[in-house]
């Protein structure tokens, strides 16, 4: 059985701090845009993600997919092949990614914070999968220890403070374009169409 310390090595324990953190600042978002005639369910999905990828980061979901692979690989006799459908799904997964960012920085402009943070979570994501294929030279890189940590918990990290911090970035942008001023505009507008169908009320003869 594995004890609670060599469970949670530095690397895990920057991960599930990372992913909490996005998770909790896009929950935030999606909190506060919850009460508003556009609630952000870009919010609301980045926080799934990221606490998906909390859980997973907890359970190692993504390492128990990759033994099953390997195991299913293994079974077939196709193991020591497996090098290029490795390359093949990596390249893929490049394609993907690099699709998703450029769709992103077309749809989203104008809206940094939110593209910041769709990039960052598409990165995130793109991690996970690098993982499960497993290549053993991505392996080498993603798994060189700086320190007593991971270099892939350092992308964690930086993945997840950017997800977290761009959408609220975009958050409080959001929140300033529709200010105290955009509301006092859209009071102001009410009570002039109030005072409009008074007048008229009172006054038969515009009917």
């Amino acid at each position: 059985m594995t004890s609670i310390a060599g469970w949670l090595s530095p690397t895990r324990t920057i991960g599930l701090i990372a992913y909490a953190f996005a998770a909790i600042c896009c929950g935030i978002a999606w909190a506060r845009s919850s009460g508003t005639p556009h609630p952000s369910r870009l919010a609301a999905v980045l926080a799934l993600l990221e606490a998906g990828l909390f859980l997973d980061m907890a359970f190692s979901v993504r390492w128990h997919l990759h033994d099953l692979i390997e195991a299913e690989a293994i079974r077939k006799n196709i193991y020591a092949q497996r090098v290029g459908p490795q390359l093949a799904a990596l390249g893929l997964l490049s394609v993907a990614a690099t699709a998703g960012m450029g769709l992103a920085l077309q749809r989203l402009r104008g809206r940094p914070g939110t593209i910041l943070a769709v990039c960052s979570a598409l990165l995130s994501l793109s991690l996970w999968c690098a993982e499960v294929i497993s290549l053993h030279a991505t392996d080498r890189v993603l798994h060189h220890a700086v320190g007593k940590v991971m270099m892939v918990g350092l992308c964690w990290f930086a993945c997840s403070t950017m997800t977290g911090m761009g959408i609220l970035w975009d958050n409080r942008a959001t929140r300033s374009r529709n200010g105290p001023g955009h509301r006092t505009g859209q009071r102001a507008r009410r009570t002039r169409a109030g005072a409009e169908m008074r007048a008229v009320a009172r006054n038969p003869r515009h009917n």
